[in-house]
């Protein structure tokens, strides 16, 4: 295994530790200062209710949509199933259960996350998932919930 592979181990590591123990705080510092976060692209009239996705840059924006998105959702299982890691880039599958607060609607998706680590930071984050189970839960719609 290359060096750059397993730093970018160590580093990705930490941060799906961190992000699945709910510790933002470790999560953010694995975080380069101008991370760009491309959460998910708005589509209107589709994932417009999920007001936590975008493209972002920079730790501070990131932290503002993590808080978004945990106003609005309770997570109540967040687990890292796949790492593959590569040189610099990592992609991680993540199992998660959550339940919208508003709503009280649980869902159930697994995503993606593709990382890029360089100088011991992630500077690039994306998220790839069908959103389809979130917007249901968002707008309080119980049909078709798989069984959690």
């Amino acid at each position: 295994m290359s060096n750059a592979t397993e730093e970018t181990r160590k580093v990705v590591q930490r941060w799906f530790d961190a992000l699945t123990s709910g510790d933002f705080e470790t999560a953010l510092d694995t975080l380069a200062e101008d991370v760009e976060w491309i959460n998910y692209t708005p589509v209107p009239g589709y994932n417009d209710d999920m007001k936590w996705i975008g493209s972002y840059r920079g730790r501070d924006a990131v932290l503002e949509t993590l808080k978004i998105f945990s106003g609005a959702v309770d997570v109540r299982s967040e687990k890292l199933v796949d790492l593959v890691v590569d040189g610099d880039q990592a992609a991680g599958v993540i199992h998660e259960l959550s339940t919208v607060r508003g709503t009280g609607v649980a869902f159930e998706i697994e995503f993606i996350q593709w990382l890029t680590v360089r100088g011991g930071r992630i500077t690039r984050w994306k998220s790839y998932t069908d959103p389809s189970q979130i917007v249901r839960a968002l707008r309080g719609d119980e049909s078709g919930q798989e069984a959690a």
